[in-house]
């Protein structure tokens, strides 16, 4: 679990906004070469979703999630306190990831990192909109996704759906500048 933090950096956890934009790249290739991660997600939440808030930002289930992801998977997630820079974070992500049109808010978007192509791109929309149910969903989604069983999960759940991304492969290069482009219209 990676936090990316609106303005400035956490406490020597995550990464501040601008920082993340540009290192991006660098950020995954160094996870993949010191087998920090084998894989990434992105969990994106509408900032009147208070309940997926409160999840996010309570440290005993942020130690559960990156207990779960271990070394196969870096999640990536806005720490924001401003409505405008969630939707510009999310409008953007979506974009860049190819899945404009295809994912609803709150999801969790998984994807692998291959010869600086962004690939395999996976969505697990999630529907649980309260604090407990909330958890346990985004828990059981990326246990799946970990397992390697998201398409077709072993015990289908009423709240994860899962979709496949649009984009075969895109170039790291192509989206961190279709980040930084969109950023830098908000902030």
């Amino acid at each position: 679990m990676i936090p990316i933090y609106e303005q400035g950096s956490g406490n020597g956890i995550g990464h501040g906004l601008q920082s993340f934009l540009e290192r991006f790249d660098a950020i995954c290739a160094d996870h993949l070469a010191r087998g920090r991660a084998k894989s990434f997600a992105f969990i994106f939440y509408d900032f009147t979703d208070q309940a997926l808030r409160r999840i996010l930002k309570n440290q005993g289930v942020f130690a559960q999630l990156d207990r779960l992801a271990g070394a196969e998977l870096s999640v990536f997630y806005l720490h924001a306190g401003t409505k405008a820079a969630i939707e510009s974070f999310n409008a953007h992500f979506f974009s860049a990831l190819g899945i404009d049109g295809q994912a609803t808010l709150p999801c969790v978007v998984f994807f692998r990192v291959h010869e600086s192509q962004i690939e395999d791109v996976e969505i697990a929309q999630l529907e649980s909109a309260d604090l407990v149910h909330g958890f346990s969903e985004l828990y059981r989604a990326i246990e799946q996704y970990l397992k390697a069983q998201p398409a077709a999960p072993a015990e289908a759940s009423r709240a994860i759906r899962w979709l496949k991304g649009g984009t075969k492969f895109l170039s790291l290069e192509l989206f961190r500048a279709a980040l930084k482009r969109g950023f830098e219209l908000f902030f």
